[in-house]
């Protein structure tokens, strides 16, 4: 059985997550309860620039090629696409591939919301930290 399987193993790597930060053990607990551990061979697209993002994806093991207009990145073990998306349903900023078999975390939003809307505790923290994150992004600007 994969390590990553434990739940405690998951919340560590929900725990770097931005949109996370903040959030308890007991609640890290709850979304790690989403995440369903799939299995990737290379060369399987993840994400299209473009289309409606459904579900966020954290990289267990293996990289993923992240391409966007302007460049390509690599990413690797505990790093995370489609967080926006996750948020807002909103539209894919990047293709995003697996560059060599992977292990992921896959959290999907109807999961999420339905998780969000149970537990409005929950729902309040996320919002302040990205009330926070866009607040440290434009500056400390306020009004």
């Amino acid at each position: 059985m994969s390590p990553w399987r434990t739940r405690p193993n998951k919340i560590t790597l929900l725990q770097r997550i931005p949109i996370f930060e903040g959030l308890s053990q007991r609640q890290l607990g709850q979304i790690a309860r989403l995440a369903d551990e799939v299995e990737v061979s290379a060369g399987k697209r993840l994400a299209t620039a473009g289309a409606v993002g459904r579900e966020m994806f954290i990289i267990v093991n293996g990289e993923a090629s992240v391409r966007t207009r302007r460049r390509t990145v690599r990413l690797g073990a505990g790093d995370f696409v489609g967080e926006m998306s996750l948020i807002d349903g909103g539209l894919r900023s990047a293709d995003v591939e697996a560059a060599t078999p992977m292990r992921l975390l896959v959290v999907s939003s109807r999961d999420f919301w339905s998780l969000l809307e149970a537990a409005p505790t929950l729902s309040r923290k996320i919002m302040q930290t990205l009330s926070r994150r866009l607040r440290d992004a434009e500056g400390g600007v306020s009004a």
